[in-house]
């Protein structure tokens, strides 16, 4: 009887061992398969990009949702492909005076995401999606961005205020690049700079759109939803 009992027992104490060997198995598959929040600050650490620290609770996020503009690029879609489809969509809510700013956002940062997104032409082209596409605003890419620097991370847009970056400065530094692209003096600049075509007057409606992916508490966001205005669109509006 004493034998059978502890054979019962052991019985158990083994399927209870191998249900936690089960457990820990797939606990460390779960490590494998998926980055751990430690692993992935270390990599915002090393290369700067601050991919992972935004919450996505900024005005262009609500701007994006009470406009129904597509995040992010389809897999596969090239960064000019998918600016063009926003600027589609952008186009045809102009035409219905439909175009919605939340709380925060005026006409001159309209103007600038618009700047921002455009890839083709003579004025106003920012061509800045090439790099920073949307929505974390960085292809995670390394670009020579200097006359006889080195190759840097590009940085993610969101946030900027956070980190204390001049984003005026910042903007005359990329038009300082793409001129000196377009003129052969710095032929090893990114050749996406080539494309750029800004002047000192595209500056501000930059600065106002790149001030909008600075994020916000959620209490706010809830209200730049809510707070819509319709932009005036009845005239041609570039």
């Amino acid at each position: 009887m004493v034998i059978r009992v502890m054979r019962v027992f052991e019985t158990a104490k083994f399927k209870r061992e191998g249900q936690w060997l089960l457990v820990g198995v797939v606990v460390w598959m779960l490590v494998l398969l998926q980055p751990s929040l430690a692993a992935d600050k270390s990599i915002e650490k090393k290369t700067k990009i601050h991919r992972l620290s935004t919450t996505k609770r900024a005005v262009y996020d609500a701007f994006v949702y009470v406009n129904r503009i597509p995040e992010q690029a389809e897999q596969e879609e090239m960064p000019q492909d998918f600016s063009g489809r926003i600027l589609g969509r952008l186009a045809n809510q102009e035409g219905r005076v439909l175009v919605k700013l939340p709380a925060g956002m005026d006409r001159a940062a309209y103007l600038g995401y618009k700047t921002f997104l455009r890839s083709e032409g003579k004025v106003s082209v920012g061509n800045c999606a090439a790099c920073h596409a949307p929505g974390n605003f960085t292809d995670l890419k390394m670009h020579l961005v200097t006359k006889g620097g080195e190759p840097k991370p590009t940085l993610s847009l969101r946030n900027l205020k956070q980190r204390k970056v001049d984003v005026r400065k910042a903007i005359l530094a990329k038009i300082a690049a793409s001129e000196a692209n377009r003129s052969g003096k710095a032929k090893g600049i990114d050749a996406e700079y080539g494309r750029m075509h800004l002047s000192k007057k595209d500056v501000p409606k930059l600065v106002a759109f790149l001030n909008l992916l600075n994020d916000v508490p959620d209490k706010e966001f809830r209200n730049l939803i809510l707070k819509v205005t319709i932009l005036d669109t009845s005239a041609d509006i570039k």
